[in-house]
C-alpha cells in the first residue's frame, strides 16, 4: 500500500473539515482534506439552507443562547452553548470578509446560495480560502480504520476509482465526517451520510454519547417525484398545516413555540408522524393565502419562492408534506478544544455530541461548523506543532487489504442499506417503543451478517457499497442501544412506552466506548449544573 504522511489529517470536506484545515495552514503546517466525495460536494453544507445563527447584537445574543438551551430539553452541554454564542459572530463575519455575499437578518446569515442548495456558497467561499493556503484535496476516497497511538494516527483509505489501498500518516487526526440521518428511508442528507465516523472514532478508542437522539425535520416536501425539500420554518407558520379533514396540526397538538419548525422540531415531527403513520391521514401545507409581504418575511422563504411557489405549484394548492431525519445530535465526545478522549484525535461538526442535547435549534449545525472546525484546526496544528520526530510508519503494516472472501455475494451493498433504512425508519424513527426497538436490533444484527458475507470480489461501486453498509449497521447498533436503555421520553427521542421526560433519572448522558475485546460498555454520566 502507498503511504502518504502530514502533519494534520482532516476527514470531511464540509464547513467543519474545510474550516479547521484553514486554521491547520495559517499555522503554517501542512493539512490533507480527504472526502468520501468531491471536496465539498457530497456534504450536508452544501446541500443546506445556509441559515446559519449569530449576531453581535447584545439581545440576540442573549435569545440565542437561552433558544439553544431550551431546545436541548435540559441535556446541553453549556460550555459548548456559551463557545457557540460568544463565538459565532466572529465566525460568521469572517465569512463575509472571504468574500460569502450574506444577508443579517434577525440573529441569522443567510448565505444566499442557488436554492435549494443553498449552503453551496458556503462551501465555495471556504474551498477558495483553502485554496489560497494550499490545503491538499484528496477526493473520493473510503476511510476504512482509524488507528492513533502515542499521540499520533493513521488511517487505512480505498481510493474508489481504482480500487487501490492506501495509509495516510499524521501528527493529529480531525474528524469532521458529518452525522447519520441517512440511515433513515426518508431523509434529506446525501445518501452517503450514514456515520462512518462514530464508528471511526469508537474503534479508535474515543468516547461517543447521546446517539439515540436523531432530529427528524418536521415539515418537507412528500411530493411524489419530489425530494423531501425542507420547508423554511417561517413559511410554516405563514401558512396552515393541515390534515386531510382540515384540523389545524399546531393547534391540534398543542404546539405553542414558533416558529414551530425550527423551535419546537420534536414535538411538531412528533405530531406529523402520528398524523400520517399511526392516524393514515395526510399532512397538508396550505400557502394559497401568502401575501408578497409573507414571502418576504426573511431570505430563506423569499429564496425559496420561486422554486416552491411557482414551480411546485404551492401557489396554486396545499403541497403534502412529511417529516424526514435531518441531523444527530449524538457523536463524539469532546472538551472546549475540540479534543477528545484519545490524545491527538480532534472532533468537529456533526460528527460530536453534546452541543444541542436532544434537540437542535434552527440555525446552530452551520454555525457550529465554522465556530467548532476552527477551534479543532488551532488544537490540532498546537498538538502537531509539539510533536517531535517522524511518524510511526508501521501502521497498518501487512494487513490484508481486503476482507476474505464468503459467501454467494447475491444480495447487494445496494439491497442491504435499503432494508436497514426502512427498518431505522419504521422501528427507530420518530416514534419508538421497546418491542420495536428490539425487533430492529435484530434485524439490523442480521443485515451485519449478511454484509459480512458477500462476496468481496466484487469490485467498484458494489464494492465501497458493501464496504458503507458494514459501518452503517454498526452505527445503526449504536442509536438502537442508546434508544433501548434510555427509559423517558426527551426532545428527539419518543418512547411511547416511556411518554414522560424523568429530569430525576434522565438527565445526562449515555456514553459508549468499547473495552480491549472490543465489546461496546455503556454507562450514564448526569449532566453537571451550570456554574
Amino acid at each position: 500500500m502507498e503511504r502518504i504522511s502530514c502533519d494534520v489529517l482532516i476527514l470531511g470536506s464540509g464547513a467543519a473539515g474545510l474550516r479547521a484545515a484553514i486554521s491547520v495552514r495559517e499555522a503554517d503546517l501542512k493539512v490533507c482534506v480527504v472526502s468520501k466525495g468531491p471536496s465539498g460536494k457530497s456534504t450536508s453544507t452544501w446541500m443546506s439552507a445556509g441559515v446559519m445563527a449569530g449576531s453581535m447584537n447584545t439581545a440576540t445574543f442573549s435569545t440565542h443562547h437561552d433558544d439553544t438551551l431550551l431546545a436541548g430539553r435540559g441535556i446541553n452541554s453549556q460550555a459548548l452553548v456559551k463557545i457557540l454564542v460568544e463565538e459565532a459572530p466572529v465566525r460568521l463575519d469572517e465569512l463575509r470578509k472571504w468574500g460569502i455575499r450574506g444577508q443579517f437578518q434577525d440573529g441569522y446569515l443567510y448565505a444566499g446560495g442557488r436554492p435549494p442548495v443553498q449552503g453551496q456558497a458556503i462551501i465555495r467561499c471556504l474551498i477558495a480560502k483553502n485554496q489560497e493556503l494550499g490545503t491538499e484535496f484528496m477526493e473520493n476516497v473510503l476511510v476504512t480504520d482509524l488507528r492513533l497511538e502515542n499521540g499520533t494516527g493513521a488511517v487505512k483509505a480505498h481510493i474508489q476509482s481504482s480500487g487501490e489501498w492506501i495509509v495516510i500518516t499524521a501528527k493529529a487526526v480531525i474528524l469532521a465526517t458529518g452525522g447519520a440521518a441517512a440511515l433513515y428511508h426518508r431523509n434529506d442528507n446525501p445518501k452517503h451520510m450514514c456515520g462512518d465516523g462514530y464508528r471511526l472514532a469508537l474503534e479508535a478508542g474515543a468516547v461517543l454519547q447521546d446517539m439515540e437522539f436523531v432530529q427528524f425535520y418536521p415539515v418537507c416536501l412528500a411530493e411524489t417525484g419530489l425530494a423531501p425539500l425542507v420547508i423554511p420554518p417561517n413559511l410554516t407558520d405563514c401558512g396552515r398545516l393541515v390534515n386531510g379533514e382540515g384540523e389545524d396540526v399546531l393547534d391540534k397538538y398543542g404546539i405553542k413555540e414558533r416558529p414551530a419548525a425550527a423551535k419546537a422540531r420534536d414535538k411538531l415531527s412528533q405530531a406529523l408522524f402520528t398524523e400520517i403513520y399511526r392516524n393514515g391521514k395526510h399532512v397538508f401545507l396550505d400557502l394559497r393565502s401568502l401575501s408578497e409581504e409573507q414571502w418576504r418575511i426573511d431570505p430563506f422563504v423569499t429564496s425559496m419562492q420561486h422554486l416552491l411557489g411557482d414551480r411546485y405549484g404551492a401557489k396554486a394548492r396545499p403541497m403534502r408534506v412529511a417529516p424526514a431525519a435531518h441531523f444527530t445530535m449524538g457523536g463524539v465526545q469532546i472538551n472546549n478544544t475540540c479534543a477528545t478522549s484519545v490524545p491527538g484525535l480532534f472532533a468537529a461538526g456533526e460528527v460530536t455530541g453534546g452541543l444541542h442535547g436532544a434537540n437542535r435549534l434552527s440555525g446552530n449545525a452551520l454555525s457550529e461548523t465554522l465556530v467548532f472546525g476552527a477551534r479543532a484546526g488551532n488544537s490540532a496544528a498546537h498538538w502537531a506543532s509539539e510533536r517531535s520526530g517522524s511518524i510511526n510508519q508501521s501502521y497498518f503494516h501487512g494487513q490484508s487489504e481486503r476482507p476474505p472472501s464468503q459467501g454467494s455475494g447475491l444480495l447487494t451493498g445496494d439491497h442491504l442499506k435499503a432494508s436497514l433504512c426502512k427498518i431505522m425508519w419504521q422501528e427507530c424513527g420518530i416514534l419508538r417503543n421497546e418491542q420495536g426497538l428490539r425487533r430492529a436490533a435484530v434485524a439490523v444484527k442480521e443485515i451485519r451478517d449478511q454484509v459480512v458475507g458477500l462476496s468481496f470480489e466484487c469490485e467498484g461501486q458494489d464494492f465501497n457499497n458493501a464496504l458503507e453498509v458494514r459501518s452503517a449497521t454498526r452505527v445503526a447498533s449504536l442509536i438502537l442501544n442508546g434508544a433501548l436503555r434510555r427509559q423517558e421520553t426527551r426532545g428527539a427521542h419518543f418512547r411511547e412506552d416511556f411518554p414522560e421526560r424523568d429530569d430525576d433519572k434522565w438527565r445526562g448522558h449515555l456514553q459508549v466506548h468499547i473495552d480491549q475485546h472490543g465489546e461496546d460498555i455503556w454507562h450514564f454520566e448526569p449532566e453537571q449544573p451550570s456554574a
